[in-house]
């Protein structure tokens, strides 16, 4: 019984933690979107498969401005860096203390392939890397709802000060996909081995998931994510778009 009591406290401690975070992330989202570059935005929505004719983004689902936003974040350029990175650099000593642990956190954060080992429900999974059979419990009230153990889900992961979460981007897969999935990451880094590191590997072809998914028709619900609702992302894009009007 006290055993049961401790493990509820620190799952509620770190739950609250988790939300404090989130909400943090939610506003520096909003701010970097706003200072992403017209085509950083375009960039990353060619790579998601978004961009249509006449350099319109089309979204099928409310879902997939989230991954656009992820993508132009944490993997768009501006200047030799990542947009986040700028963004950072820009703004140096104008953070609090909680934002400058978040978004060091987030520049260091990293994209992977899991296989879900156990599921903790409204709380978070058991996951173990696939590519360096790394153990890690992430933190993640969706998923936790709606995954099973043996799925696979690929995200980019923050470690900070003990807990470990998505940047609020997501993508699941039936068991049988793994196989797939992991041998075409193998594959390709054995080519391209001798041109970058294994990290920015994976920060350049993790669309090939986004895109899997959405040709597979795998549903995604990202309702954890606090959809600060987007507004900031979505009214940039618009604007960038109303721009060539």
């Amino acid at each position: 019984m006290v055993i049961g009591n401790l493990f509820n406290f620190r799952r509620s401690l770190q739950l609250q933690e988790y939300k404090k975070w989130r909400q943090t992330g939610i506003k520096l989202n909003g701010q970097i979107m706003d200072n992403a570059s017209k085509d950083t935005v375009l960039q990353a929505a060619a790579d998601l498969r978004l961009l249509k004719k006449m350099d319109r983004i089309f979204f099928d689902l409310e879902s997939d401005s989230q991954f656009l936003m992820d993508r132009v974040i944490h993997d768009g350029f501006l200047d030799g860096k990542r947009t986040i990175e700028c963004y950072r650099d820009q703004n140096n000593g104008k953070f609090t203390a909680i934002e400058k642990k978040l978004i060091d956190a987030l520049v260091d954060a990293k994209y992977s392939l899991f296989a879900i080992q156990k599921v903790e429900a409204d709380y978070g999974l058991y996951l173990i890397d696939v590519f360096s059979n790394i153990e890690i419990f992430l933190i993640d009230i969706n998923l936790s709802q709606t995954a099973e153990p043996g799925q696979v889900v690929a995200a980019r992961v923050v470690s900070l000060e003990g807990l470990m979460f998505t940047t609020g981007c997501a993508c699941p897969f039936p068991a049988e996909y793994l196989p797939r999935l992991k041998d075409n990451f193998v594959h390709l880094f054995e080519k391209k081995k001798h041109l970058m590191t294994w990290d920015q590997m994976m920060r350049k072809y993790n669309t090939y998931f986004f895109i899997t998914m959405k040709k597979s028709g795998i549903g995604i619900d990202l309702s954890d994510v606090v959809i600060h609702k987007m507004s900031h992302a979505l009214q940039n894009v618009r604007r960038l778009e109303l721009d060539d009007e």
